[in-house]
């Protein structure tokens, strides 16, 4: 029987790291139950070998219309991608014939994880059914064997997490971390249009009708991808755990969409600021070019949203409803918002940096072009 050939490696900045056998018995990293490599590696392989490659030729079907065979497969490459408290992100390089396809795979070992990433599947299944958007990644499948999930889906190739990070001459800018090709600063620009392209994500997957939105996320997670080529700059989102109203609407079945549409707008405004240093530091604050570009990519969006339409004629109609609201009325507003952040990493910076945040979304939206 024809057996493809199989590779195990661990993605890194400088590029692939093969995994020799003496490696394998080192345990995962951030996993409480000290999964080692090969048992992790193990389970993908049996993941992917499942009912002769069933999982694998689906996908590929889904993805290229291409129906193949077990027996088409000539190699398979499994890249350890990162390491989380929930999950440990693999991809997997199918190889056959002059052709090659690769895939993302979620791995959960633990019971927590693994109860999270079933309900992501679902999540992300009903985000597609109900909004037919390009910028969540496509899911295949969805199993469990031996105490370990997996959830099988679309890999945006050529997109890479990115963090904020402290120059050496003590600023801050945004660092892509580009496996196989090394980490590098983006500029001014290009972090305005991460930002702004971001925002504009999370609003055109925003519900004005029922207020359904995708949360929690946050830029420490990695929950944003970026593919830089040259000067242009695409963002991808990688995921979705919920998707309902946000919890300060969920008691209020009456509330108008406008109210609600204000308060995402604020909320929005709060979390595309906040980030740990390199993904994994002290949790730190975006500058304020993170809030113009939040506020050019919630407007952007709602020009093409049918529903907002329902509400008003243009988002410039309600971009003058929001000029109205005077610094208090936004202050007042903001209260029940920084309240859901208590207990976390984030409320004290929230709270260092709520006073300028303030003064600085006035001034944008007051002067915002009509």
């Amino acid at each position: 029987m024809h057996e493809p050939h199989m590779a195990y490696f661990v993605s890194s900045p400088l590029g692939d790291i093969p995994v020799p056998e003496n490696k394998m018995y080192l345990p995962l990293e951030c996993d409480p139950l000290k999964t080692s490599y090969k048992v992790y590696f193990d389970a993908i392989r049996n993941f992917i070998e499942h009912d002769a490659y069933s999982p694998m030729r689906i996908a590929i079907d889904r993805s290229c219309g291409r129906k193949i065979g077990a027996d088409e497969i000539d190699e398979v490459l499994i890249r350890a991608e990162k390491h989380g408290a929930l999950y440990h992100p693999a991809s997997i390089e199918l190889i056959f014939g002059p052709n090659n396809i690769k895939f993302g795979l979620n791995v959960a070992v633990t019971k927590t994880g693994r109860n999270l990433l079933k309900t992501e599947f679902e999540v992300i299944q009903k985000i597609h059914k109900k909004k037919k958007l390009p910028f969540l990644p496509e899911v295949f499948s969805y199993d469990e064997q031996n105490a370990i999930s997996f959830l099988l889906e679309e890999w945006f190739e050529g997109y890479h997490e990115f963090h904020l990070s402290k120059t050496e001459s003590g600023g801050q800018m945004v660092k892509l971390w580009e496996f196989g090709q090394g980490e590098r600063l983006l500029s001014a620009e290009q972090s305005f249009e991460v930002y702004r392209q971001a925002s504009k994500i999370m609003t055109l997957y925003y519900d004005l009708n029922d207020f359904s939105q995708i949360y929690p996320w946050h830029h420490a997670a990695g929950d944003f991808i970026v593919k830089a080529d040259g000067d242009h700059i695409d963002v991808r989102l990688t995921t979705a755990r919920q998707y309902d109203p946000y919890m300060v609407f969920q008691q209020s079945e009456q509330l108008n969409p406008i109210i609600a549409l204000f308060f995402f707008l604020l909320n929005l405004t709060l979390r595309m600021r906040l980030d740990k240093t390199d993904g994994v530091g002290e949790t730190v604050w975006a500058e304020d070019y993170c809030l113009e570009a939040s506020v050019k990519g919630f407007l952007e969006a709602l020009r093409s949203k049918q529903e907002f339409k329902d509400y008003f004629t243009s988002e410039k109609e309600f971009l003058g409803i929001l000029k109205a609201f005077s610094q208090e009325d936004f202050k007042a507003a903001f209260r029940p918002l920084i309240d859901i952040y208590g207990g976390t990493n984030d409320y004290q910076v929230i709270q260092e940096n709520m006073d300028r945040h303030l003064d600085t979304l006035c001034f944008i939206l007051r002067n915002f072009p009509a």
